[in-house]
């Protein structure tokens, strides 16, 4: 049987997230594939027992280490998400693996580990790091943040070149992405490795209530920054519209949510950390991603699609995704715009479902992550089919 460590920088489970919803639909896949899966995360908060014992389901062995955070992680030539993980260099891994699976570049301390030592190295790629650090930067308040994010950017582009000489092959989760990466290094091995599909049948709106839906992490600065541009641009627009409400969901890590209350408020309304989410996409009639800045697949859109929402995006918050303006969702970068094509949809349920149906459609056929994994096995991995004929081992 083939073995596989998993390195997080965050326990994957609960998938309350974009970044847990990628990595625990990839873990489940790679399961069902047949593979033998280890994990060992190195954050800041430790799951709980249930979660431990949920993931144990399809993981064999779970190992948690500690991240450590100071002014020597800042001081350091990695970028401080990669340099306060360096005890992933230190932590006991029982070792053998066949491959090491990096989600994303914050640990790439692992890599100096002993026990990884032989095993081909994979990394999925959730974003071009130093790219979407610059763009955090321009949509932080603060000019102490955006200083970090200056700095963390360029750390990070350092970091990539680094990888190029460990990684043996790339996982893309944005088609814009990999293209650019492409065209910069046509020698190394990348495929484009889509989202997971994380519902086993896909849901569809009753364009009942005339409710407008973002959800999205409400701490971080990217997505603050596109909840202020509606609320001060398109929100106050569509107050003319009888029945409509912007409902805003998502995890503010008990931070704060002030910054609201500068904005008109009527008709809005907040779920701060909700424990789900199910009864707010049931509840809306369409949902918007304004995003201004960002990297990266925005996974809050295609979440929203499978749980029965058309989206109205702006260009940033559906880059990478594949989705057609007009064919799947609607695109739209200037506020007057953004507004009427929400009026549009709001007045035409049938318009909204043909969108929704035709952007579900793409996503069962273009999104199937367990195939390009096993794909990717045989690309990288020839001899892992015959191994599995002499072993009488088959898929489960």
């Amino acid at each position: 049987m083939m073995k596989i460590l998993i390195v997080c920088s965050d326990f994957p489970y609960p998938a309350d997230h974009g970044g847990r919803v990628d990595t625990w639909g990839r873990i489940k896949a790679l399961a069902e594939l047949g593979w033998k899966l280890h994990l060992v995360v190195c954050g800041k908060q430790r799951p709980a027992p249930e979660e431990l014992d949920a993931a144990g389901a399809y993981i064999e062995r779970v190992t948690l280490c500690e991240r450590r955070s100071g002014l020597g992680s800042f001081l350091h030539a990695l970028p401080m998400q990669a340099s306060s993980r360096m005890e992933l260099s230190r932590v006991e891994l029982e070792g053998g693996y066949d491959y090491v699976l990096l989600e994303g570049d914050y640990v790439y301390p692992v890599l100096d580990n002993p026990a990884v030592k032989g095993s081909m190295v994979i990394l999925r790629v959730h974003n071009d790091e130093a790219l979407y650090f610059k763009a955090l930067g321009r949509s932080a308040h603060k000019l102490a943040h955006k200083l970090y994010y200056s700095l963390e950017s360029r750390k990070f582009a350092s970091l990539r070149k680094r990888l190029l000489t460990k990684v043996d092959s790339y996982l893309f989760i944005s088609s814009k992405e990999l293209e650019r990466f492409k065209r910069e290094h046509p020698g190394a091995s990348s495929v484009f490795l889509p989202p997971p599909i994380t519902r086993d049948s896909f849901e569809s709106s009753s364009f009942a209530d005339k409710n407008v839906v973002f959800i999205g992490s409400l701490f971080m600065p990217n997505n603050r920054e596109a909840i202020e541009w509606y609320l001060a641009h398109v929100h106050p627009l569509l107050l003319r519209e009888q029945g409509y409400q912007f409902i805003v969901a998502g995890n503010s890590r008990g931070q704060s949510l002030d910054w609201l209350n500068a904005y008109d408020l009527t008709r809005v309304i907040v779920h701060d950390t909700p424990p789900t989410l199910d009864a707010i996409y049931e509840s809306g009639y369409l949902f918007v991603n304004p995003m201004q800045n960002g990297a990266g697949v925005k996974l809050k859109t295609i979440e929203a699609i499978q749980n029965g929402l058309p989206v109205i995006s702006t260009s940033i918050g559906c880059e990478g995704t594949g989705l057609a303006d007009g064919e799947h969702i609607l695109v739209a970068d200037k506020p007057e715009q953004f507004y009427m094509e929400i009026k549009r949809l709001l007045d035409n349920s049938q318009e909204a479902g043909r969108l929704l149906h035709s952007s579900q459609q793409f996503i069962r056929t273009h999104y199937n992550h367990k195939e390009v994994l096993k794909g990717l096995i045989e690309s990288i991995s020839p001899g892992y089919h015959k191994a599995k004929q002499v072993l009488g081992y088959g898929e489960r």
